[in-house]
């Protein structure tokens, strides 16, 4: 997997976890669902038993972790304790930002 091509994207959803982590099983379709309602969202689930290395490349030192790039850019970053209110909030704002700019 092209980590550095993830970061790149124009709206990009990364959604770091382990196969055995259940709190991450449980946020993964809520994550999924809100990358759903905006426009030029990608969503990548990276499982850190697959790409080891993923944890280094995005420091992620627990799971799960959720982070968003914009062309490089973070946006978000947010772990082990995800509020979906907060995150969908800020979603919002930068979305708002980085796709208005596009219709000037």
């Amino acid at each position: 997997m092209d980590f550095e091509k993830l970061k790149q994207e124009k709206f990009s959803f990364i959604y770091i976890t382990t196969k055995e982590c259940n709190i991450c099983k449980v946020l993964q379709p809520k994550l999924r669902e809100l990358a759903k309602k905006y426009q030029g969202c990608t969503f990548h689930l990276i499982e850190l038993d697959d790409y080891k290395d993923a944890a280094g490349f995005f420091m992620a030192f627990s799971v799960p972790t959720f982070l968003v790039y914009s062309e490089d850019s973070e946006l978000i970053r947010t772990a082990r304790h995800l509020n979906i209110d907060e995150i969908e909030t800020k979603l919002n704002r930068y979305h708002q930002m980085i796709f208005n700019e596009d219709e000037e």
